[in-house]
């Protein structure tokens, strides 16, 4: 038994280990499906991120408009920009529909507008960037705003509309000059050093020299306010003071080109191949042309090393070119010029590749989104079906409800009507057996009588009974006269043949039609027809409880009754029911 219950716990402890490491698995597993570590692997492993948001959407770990947001840009690095956009669009889309976050919004609308403009979609860029500019005033984020505001300009540039461009420029660059932090100050640098290219492409050498001045003065800020990433501030001096140099020697002030490109020198990006490359148009102007082929070639091999994109190592061809040009090297320019028509070819080639890949990513993606709709539709139907169902189903079974309350009220009623009937009945019965049929309705009559007479007793007024209740001679005498005639009908059962009538009556108590109206009017309350009537239905009431097999049509002429029809009405006005339903009631009383 000890050996027995340490195996148990050691099979115990074994299996809680092994629960424990499963637990932590799968924990750290599902750390890989979230925003953030997608968000830090997107560029150096999109395809990667690309598979891992797949799984994420199938787990469901992350948010719908998140994981578009994360594939548009994992595809961006890709340079696959036709997706890219796709995505940002379909978060924006979930973004407005949900309308929980307006700054992702505002993001989402930014990343639309940069992408149409890659796109070379110009007037969807402007379309989205002015709709940004709406929600970045909304939310007074002036940095969105300038951001857009820049990109209109480099749209507007593209459709040839250069000075509207330059206008966009500089009220993005007012806007950022007004913010006082690392990244507004960062994001007007690069405003300048992008407005200064184009200013030196469009040839205003003295717009470009004086932003490249403010750059230098805006660097300077940045190097002494705030801290920044090492080699950051080096960096943008390089770039900025190579270019200043290339304008200064242009417009032929030579001394303070050589001041700049003296600066240029002591910085340390200057001993870095790609900071030396930016001086290749000053060193060209100057004629340096071994220098360039030099800085070129240091170049390329970072380049090739690197694994750059083409469109870099083929701008560093083109110096090449011009550098062996002025060297008059021409078997070396033929040379270059071959390479960069392979390159050419070899990005054409490339470009139809990448395209045909995306178009077949996004017939797969579009496939994707159809067969999507396509089941969300059959779940909208289903849904509906099954809610349109439930609701007939209630509502029928609310009817079935009612129907079986209605159908308990009645029999409750039916049956408690019988019994009432029965009791009558069987009060009328015992009262003929003792003081015998004749004497029924006089008693009853005297009954009434009697009961005003108690009414006004108990009010204590004795003296006015007399006054109140006055029978004349000939009341008395109808009163005498009914009594006799009720006899005969009763006792003879005149009242069940269907052929009665008044002329069979009023020879029996010789008095004319008139009175014999009236007397049966007095002693009844109602007619002769009503009289025979209600004594036809007592009798029918009587064989219903007494031959409960008989059926109905042999009670009715057994009554009286040579009509159906009149006999269910006044059977029913009589006592409520239908003789049917009289039946089945008395039958379950029994």
């Amino acid at each position: 038994m000890k050996y027995i219950s340490i195996l148990s716990y050691a099979f115990a402890f074994l299996f809680l280990y092994s629960q424990l490491s499963m637990a932590k698995d799968v924990a750290s597993d599902d750390s890989l499906y979230t925003r953030e570590y997608i968000s830090q692997i997107y560029i150096a492993e999109p395809e990667r991120a690309l598979k891992l948001l797949d799984e994420a959407e199938n787990r469901g770990t992350m948010l719908p408009y998140l994981i578009s947001d994360l594939r548009s840009m994992a595809y961006r690095n890709m340079y696959m920009n036709k997706l890219a956009f796709d995505y940002a669009r379909k978060s924006y889309v979930l973004d407005s529909v949900s309308q929980n976050n307006p700054e992702h919004l505002l993001q989402m609308t930014i990343a639309l507008a940069e992408l149409s403009n890659l796109l070379s979609e110009y007037k969807e860029s402007m379309r989205y960037a002015m709709q940004g500019i709406e929600f970045a005033q909304r939310q007074n984020d002036i940095k969105a705003e300038s951001k857009l505001l820049f990109c209109i300009g480099e749209n507007e540039r593209m459709l040839s509309l250069k000075e509207r461009s330059y206008e966009h420029f500089d009220t993005a660059i007012r806007l950022l000059q007004n913010i006082k932090d690392r990244e507004g100050a960062a994001m007007l640098s690069y405003f300048y050093g992008i407005k200064m290219g184009y200013l030196l492409d469009d040839s205003r050498y003295d717009e470009a020299l004086a932003i490249g001045l403010q750059r230098e003065k805006l660097i300077h800020a940045i190097d002494s306010l705030y801290q920044t990433p090492e080699g950051y501030i080096d960096r943008q001096y390089a770039y900025v003071y190579s270019k200043l140099a290339y304008i200064c020697h242009f417009k032929k002030l030579y001394m303070e080109a050589e001041k700049y490109f003296n600066r240029y020198l002591s910085t340390k990006a200057a001993l870095t191949p790609d900071g030396q490359y930016d001086a290749t148009p000053y060193l060209l102007l100057n004629k340096q042309y071994a220098r360039v082929v030099d800085i070129c070639e240091n170049f390329r091999a970072v380049l090739q090393h690197q694994d750059t994109i083409n469109l870099q190592y083929l701008s560093v061809l083109q110096k090449q070119v011009k550098a062996y040009l002025g060297l008059h090297d021409f078997k070396k320019v033929a040379e270059l010029r071959e390479s960069i028509l392979t390159i050419v070819d070899s990005m054409n080639t490339r470009e139809k590749q990448n395209a045909a890949l995306e178009l077949s990513t996004v017939h797969k993606m579009n496939e994707k989104e159809e067969f999507i709709k396509e089941q969300a539709f059959q779940l909208k139907v289903r849904n509906i079906s099954i809610f349109f169902f439930t609701c007939i189903t209630v509502l029928i079974l609310f009817i079935l409800w009612r129907m079986w309350r209605h159908t308990c009220i009645i029999k409750y009623k039916n049956q408690t009507l019988v019994k009432l009937i029965n009791e009558r009945i069987a009060g009328i019965d015992e009262k003929e057996k003792v003081t015998g049929d004749g004497n029924r309705n006089v008693d009853i009559k005297e009954d009434k009588v009697s009961c005003i007479v108690s009414s006004v007793q108990s009010t204590g007024d004795v003296q006015n009974v007399s006054d109140n209740i006055e029978v004349n001679e000939e009341e008395q005498e109808n009163r005498i006269l009914f009594n006799k005639l009720n006899t005969v009908i009763m006792q003879e059962k005149l009242y069940l043949s269907s052929e009665l009538a008044r002329e069979d009556l009023v020879p029996l108590v010789r008095m004319n039609n008139a009175r014999f109206a009236k007397m049966i009017k007095e002693n009844t309350g109602t007619n002769l027809s009503g009289y025979i009537n209600d004594l036809r239905i007592t009798h029918a009431i009587r064989l219903l409880k007494e031959y409960p097999n008989y059926t109905l049509k042999a009670i009715a002429e057994e009554s009286g009754f040579n009509s159906m029809p009149t006999f269910h009405i006044l059977f029913k006005k009589k006592t409520g029911m239908t003789p049917f339903e009289f039946k089945k009631a008395q039958n379950e009383l029994e």
